[in-house]
């Protein structure tokens, strides 16, 4: 009976389980530290996967082909773009009318940024950003669904992370209508509200009358924060750049590409890191592995020989030590990724703006593919580890010592 038990599968699992039984506390030590492996792998996949998006996202939320600010205000404008940073910079509304005569600018529109509030709506600052939405090309442009505007005027647009009560917003008493939300992006668009001129006006109004001071006088009719620029099909980019910043003194052009390319290339070296941190977690976790997997069948000699007088083959005996492995890898991903994913995904929130880097967190199909992803990877390296021990179990003779 017991030879012809030995030969079922079920068998040679229980009796690995069995064996991870006794050794509790080495069980417990080898799942701890294959889970640490896998919240590391788990981690480091959506993370890098939410800062390609973040940066996909970002491309998508330039929309222009050039970015025209005032002299000094760059690193502003790439605040506001990448954290949702609130800032402000001002310059004279002429302008964009100089922008629009530059041979080579197809459409141009201004934008004002209105200095940062905290309100009802959100836990975190928000930047009230007033668009032109007659001449605007690229802010509908991101809305979820089609927008129109709300009766009495109003045109305001929400980011993605901003909260709206039953389509409203409220500031400094106020009450606001929203038109539309806007896609998530993952960069600090997500954290905008964007607004006709007019509604910027009685926003700045209802902030005075309850005593909020700015560092703008609210003067949306003499000046803007920015110029976004689209280029005719035939223009380049530095050239018509160029054009600008000799037609119009005082202002610096940000080329949208450029400044994707630079940006992405930053990126590249933090995915750089976080893959090479994965890889190497994973390697040590494969050689400690193997090692204790090789250390213990000395101790288990006797085991082994009994199961051969039994009837057990050399490939049942292989078989129990993958096995183990195999459960010590499952139950040690499992673990990880849980970890990792109870501190990832309820706080990649706080995550992008801690690392005020674009962020855009994937859906729960791409999160699940990460975390099967994960589970087999490490599965497989627990199970490959146990390779070199298994040929030694093959060489095993009934009554014999492992060699």
């Amino acid at each position: 009976m017991e030879k012809t038990l030995i030969f079922r599968s079920d068998v040679e699992k229980a009796l690995a389980i069995a064996n991870l039984s006794k050794k509790t506390h080495r069980t417990v030590l080898i799942v701890a530290m294959v889970a640490i492996s896998s919240a590391v792998m788990f981690a480091s996949l959506v993370l890098s996967a939410s800062l390609k998006s973040g940066i996909a996202g970002l491309r998508s939320r330039i929309g222009a082909d050039l970015l025209v600010v005032p002299e000094g205000y760059e690193k502003g404008e790439e605040r506001i773009l990448l954290s949702g940073e609130p800032n402000y910079f001002y310059m004279e509304r002429n302008v964009v009318d100089s922008v629009r005569s530059v041979s080579g600018v197809s459409q141009a529109s201004a934008q004002f940024y209105l200095t940062s509030v905290s309100e009802s709506c959100c836990d975190f600052p928000v930047q009230i950003i007033g668009f032109e939405p007659e001449s605007d090309f690229v802010v509908k442009s991101w809305a979820k669904t089609g927008v129109s505007g709300i009766s009495g005027g109003e045109f305001l647009l929400s980011g993605f992370n901003v909260s709206d009560e039953n389509g409203t917003v409220r500031f400094f008493g106020g009450e606001h209508k929203i038109a539309g939300r806007l896609s998530k992006s993952g960069s600090g668009m997500d954290n905008v509200i964007f607004c006709d001129m007019e509604s910027l006006r009685r926003i700045f109004d209802d902030a005075s009358r309850k005593g909020f001071g700015f560092v703008s006088d609210g003067d949306t009719e003499n000046k803007i924060s920015s110029v976004l620029v689209r280029l005719s099909d035939d223009a380049s980019a530095d050239a018509v750049a160029l054009r600008i910043k000799k037609a119009v003194p005082g202002v610096q052009v940000i080329i949208g590409e450029k400044f994707i390319r630079n940006f992405s290339g930053k990126i590249s070296a933090v995915l750089v890191f976080l893959y090479s941190i994965s890889a190497l977690v994973l390697l040590v976790a494969f050689f400690s592995l193997a090692l204790i997997f090789s250390v213990t069948i000395n101790e288990r000699r006797r085991e082994f020989s009994i199961l051969r007088v039994l009837g057990a083959t050399k490939r049942q005996l292989r078989s129990v030590l993958f096995h183990e492995a195999a459960i010590l890898g499952g139950a040690g991903s499992v673990l990880g990724i849980i970890i990792a994913a109870l501190v990832v995904i309820p706080f990649s929130g706080v995550i992008s703006q801690k690392i005020a880097l674009p962020f855009s967190l994937g859906g729960f199909g791409t999160v699940l593919c990460f975390a099967a992803a994960v589970f087999v990877a490490v599965t497989l390296s627990c199970v490959a580890s146990a390779a070199k021990s298994a040929v030694r179990i093959s060489k095993a003779e009934p009554y014999g010592d492992v060699k």
